[in-house]
């Protein structure tokens, strides 16, 4: 006796806790065979102004029947917050039918009893027909978030402030700070200090080893490369205008090697120029080192044009210009008869200038 009783009492609290389920239009179902059986609940009956309710409507049809819910849903005084609709594609029952979920987040703002009318679920049929039944209605009980006895409640009287201890960090902070910045700059200092000292270790001997390594001339890399360039030969590629680059590049390499300047990164006027000042004598009226510029300029950059003969004395030349112009050879001529000045031919890159800067070498 006492099992049955407290069997009864289960179920009852049961359903009581179960939330509230509304059957669809059953006549509908009755009048077209292929309607889904539908159903709406709501998780609870009974929430506060503004409280989320989770609105659900099942639905249950033939396979190959299309169930869905409208876009637009009239919810009466219930606000539609989010809607789930991804379980429209239905679960397999097993029996030749699918079930059907669609998930609405509601919410109602007004108090009292609240009804949701009836839903209307869509259904589309094989041969393309649509048509659709209806839920029944469902009430909420949606209560103020005041009680009603309590519908001007007054302000509770503000508290006088109260002081209470608090640990002060500041202090703490800034030593441990302090230290961890005063241990940062020791471990640099130390570590400065010890480059330092390594750097002044080493400096001394790598300058002993560098000056123990021998340093070319820059005649003698300039007559090399020189020497290479005759040797290449095919001086009319592109109208000899890569050959003549080659060409015032190289004696470019020497002039300010051997003079001190960084002649590859200007231009002619601007290689004349320093020339004028570290050593005047190559650039003075009739000298051999502007004429051999300009007529290289002209193949350079005007396309003049050139011949075999014509490259070959400009060769003959720049080779005049590093051999006249060699440290130890300019010394003894200075210490002679003065600088060295090399006869101007006045024949251009076409005539040749073989001629002068054979004298000029042989000399």
């Amino acid at each position: 006796m006492r099992a049955l009783l407290l069997l009864g009492a289960l179920a009852a609290g049961a359903l009581a806790a179960a939330p509230v389920w509304a059957a669809g239009d059953m006549a509908g179902a009755a009048d077209d065979p292929d309607a889904p059986t539908v159903g709406v609940s709501i998780d609870k009956t009974e929430a506060h102004v503004g409280d989320r309710l989770t609105l659900t409507v099942s639905a249950v049809a033939k396979a190959g029947i299309a169930v869905m819910l409208p876009a637009k849903l009239d919810t009466g005084k219930l606000e539609i917050l989010d809607r789930n609709d991804g379980d429209k594609s239905g679960r397999d029952l097993g029996d030749g039918r699918r079930s059907h979920r669609f998930v609405l987040g509601v919410a109602a703002y007004e108090t009292g009893e609240i009804e949701v009318p009836p839903l209307e679920v869509t259904y589309l049929l094989p041969s393309g027909q649509v048509r659709s039944v209806q839920t029944e209605p469902l009430t909420v009980n949606v209560r103020p978030l005041v009680a009603p006895d309590e519908a001007h409640p007054e302000l509770q009287p503000e508290r006088p402030p109260r002081s209470a201890w608090v640990e002060d960090q500041r202090v703490v902070r800034a030593l441990k700070w302090g230290g961890i910045g005063l241990g940062a700059a020791i471990v640099l200092l130390t570590a400065a200090l010890l480059i330092r000292r390594a750097w002044r270790r080493r400096t001394p001997a790598a300058a002993a080893a560098l000056a123990n390594v021998p340093r070319r001339a820059p005649d003698a890399v300039a007559i090399e490369k020189l020497t290479a360039l005759r040797q290449k030969g095919n001086f009319a590629v592109d109208g000899y205008r890569p050959f003549y680059f080659a060409l015032t590049e190289i004696v470019r390499e020497y002039l300010g090697a051997r003079y001190g300047f960084d002649a590859l990164e200007m231009t002619t006027t601007e290689v004349l120029d320093e020339l004028k000042k570290r050593a005047e004598h190559l650039v003075t009226e009739g000298a051999e080192v502007p004429r051999f510029f300009g007529d290289c300029d002209l193949v350079k950059f005007a396309k003049a044009g050139s011949t075999d003969a014509a490259a070959l004395a400009a060769l003959d030349a720049a080779q005049a210009i590093v051999l006249s112009t060699a440290a130890p050879l300019e010394e003894v001529a200075q210490s002679i008869s003065g600088p060295v000045r090399l006869p101007r031919d006045p024949s251009g890159p076409q005539g040749g200038s073989s001629g002068g800067a054979k004298e000029a070498s042989g000399g």
